[in-house]
């Protein structure tokens, strides 16, 4: 018997999970561990803040995936690999054996070692976390505790930046309840990676919503109730979001694999590690190395599903695998928080009602799959 074991529920994994169930590979167990047994879908967290879902409607039940696969569910947090006794190591101690693994663990955020930030922060990983925060800030004004005006800090000025930003101050209107809201973003510009048609819309909205835009201001530190700019600009707040890109959690360079400058393990086109043809790395906890400027985001997760499912049944047969190569473009869904959205592909954009009935279609297919 083979041992393979799943790193991680992200959304490469759930498919993943989802082929074993259909086709249990021969004569292979398979061990899924993960630090919580459901994963929270990405896309739809801006329509929670937004209330326009509820929490349950953007939770995969990985355990329940874990369960149809007829695969042993391990929760507990990895903390080292050994390659060369082909071993996985837990916080707790334990330790699990492998012949083939995968990891899906996301990232965490850039910028936790700024002083303060982990002390008066709300990251926005891990993003179960960052929705319970939100619901407890919104119960806290639904309820009438606070009293006064909320004065909210997005730092971060990437999509995640922006939707936050835009469904905050949605859900906090909608209880008459006045939300000050301004973002900080350390280069010139908001959505450097997005087109310049995206830009002007987005710009347009902030500007029409009354949200304002700290461009080429960094962060230096975080204090109890404000943040100190670089140029010592100090800014007051009630509720800081730290949304300041990906950045590699530990475990990759603790174990000593190549990585990139941010930590992300480095992978073959097969999405095999670059020294390991028994490890596999996926979504936003690895790095291509033929395409090392590829985004961090969920569509590329979803796409490496059925490249990793291939190739790991192609892998336990000792037979060649596929190449997965990312797209260049992929269609970019924002959510305004107020039922519309902001869409584009290929240099063009576009915006309205529909476009955000079209984002809540995708999205929702998406997780009904794995029901």
């Amino acid at each position: 018997m083979r041992e393979v074991v799943l790193v991680g529920g992200g959304h490469t994994h759930i498919q993943t999970l989802r082929g074993f169930a259909r086709k249990p590979p021969a004569n292979t167990k398979v061990s899924v561990v993960v630090d919580v047994p459901s994963a929270v879908y990405s896309g739809m967290v801006p329509g929670f803040v937004a209330g326009q879902y509820s929490k349950d409607e953007l939770v995969i039940d990985v355990y329940q995936l874990a369960q149809r696969a007829n695969a042993r569910m391990v929760i507990g947090r990895v903390v080292r690999v050994d390659p060369e006794s082909q071993k996985i190591l837990l916080e707790n101690g334990e330790e699990i054996f492998y012949d083939v693994a995968s990891f899906d663990i996301g990232s965490t955020v850039a910028g936790l070692d700024v002083v303060g930030v982990k002390e008066y922060a709300v990251p926005t990983r891990p993003i179960g976390q960052l929705c319970h925060h939100i619901e407890e800030v919104i119960k806290k004004v639904s309820l009438g505790n606070i009293q006064k005006s909320i004065r909210i800090l997005v730092v971060g000025g990437g999509a995640g930046g922006v939707e936050l930003s835009f469904t905050l101050e949605k859900r906090l209107g909608s209880f008459d309840f006045p939300a000050d809201v301004t973002m900080i973003e350390k280069s010139e510009e908001l959505l450097l990676d997005y087109s310049k048609s995206i830009r002007r819309r987005i710009l347009s909205h902030l500007d029409r919503r009354g949200i304002e835009v700290s461009l080429n201001s960094e962060v230096r530190e975080v204090l109890s109730d404000s943040i100190i700019l670089k140029n010592g600009q100090s800014l007051d707040f009630d509720l800081l979001i730290w949304v300041t890109g990906p950045w590699s959690q530990e475990i990759f360079k603790e174990s000593g694999f190549l990585t990139d400058a941010r930590g992300f393990v480095l992978t073959r086109p097969t999405l095999q590690f670059e020294e390991y043809d028994n490890l596999f790395g996926v979504g936003d906890c690895a790095t291509l190395s033929e395409a090392p400027l590829t985004p961090k985001a969920g569509v590329y997760a979803v796409r490496q599903g059925p490249y990793l499912t291939y190739n790991l049944y192609r892998w336990l047969e000792g037979s060649s695998l596929k190449n997965y190569h990312p797209q260049g473009d992929f269609l970019t869904l924002l959510n305004l928080g107020n039922g519309r959205a902001v869409g584009g592909k290929w240099g063009c954009s576009i915006e309205g009602r529909w476009v955000m009935k079209l984002k809540d279609h995708i999205d929702r297919k998406f997780v009904a799959d794995f029901s």
